[in-house]
């Protein structure tokens, strides 16, 4: 009981935290090439003043699975370094493998279509090609101008399992569990 309460706090936790993002992702549309990060007030997110410094970047964002494919958001950064040419980032890329195999994602984990290719910071990934009921871990690179790796790659994500989504109904189903659970009996009805 106490581990499955610690999944759904930290669960909760990673919603909150990523929260904003999430609820930009409302805004991306790849046919019209549409993009949160040109809507206001998620443009916002880009800007400097925003950006928490770090020493690599943090960890992508997962917005949507398939049974075949997993939908990332690049993180923003802006490095801590004492080389002022590679204080601008102007690409993220995004790396990822199956996890389990005790070893951390490297910037040679491009094996996925959606991998390994530069796109601009807070940018929208689509990787496919996955296998059916396959745990993946992702994590993201920062670039700059010249294609210089900063400071390695980041951290990686929650492992993330390609599964078919869940249906509007058996998602309600279990959001009032959970409430009924937590005490929560007005969201539970």
């Amino acid at each position: 009981m106490k581990t499955a309460r610690k999944v759904e706090e930290d669960m909760s936790k990673l919603a909150v935290d990523n929260s904003v993002e999430i609820s930009s992702t409302k805004h991306f549309h790849a046919y019209f090439g549409k993009s949160p990060s040109f809507e206001h007030p998620y443009s916002l997110l880009g800007k400097d003043i925003y950006i928490k410094r770090a020493v690599v970047p943090g960890r992508p964002i997962m917005i949507g699975r398939s049974s075949t494919s997993i939908t990332m958001k690049l993180p923003y950064f802006k490095p801590i370094t004492e080389y002022k040419a590679w204080r601008n980032i102007a690409k993220v890329a995004l790396y990822g493998k199956p996890s389990g195999s005790g070893v951390a994602v490297s910037l040679n984990n491009t094996d996925y279509e959606g991998t390994g290719v530069q796109q601009p910071q807070g940018h929208i990934v689509h990787v496919s090609g996955l296998i059916q009921n396959e745990t993946y871990v992702f994590a993201a690179g920062g670039y700059t101008h010249e294609g210089i790796c900063v400071n390695g790659i980041g951290d990686t994500c929650s492992n993330v399992l390609t599964l078919l989504p869940l249906s509007l109904h058996q998602l309600s189903g279990y959001l009032a569990e959970i409430a009924f659970k937590l005490g929560h009996f007005t969201i539970a009805k």
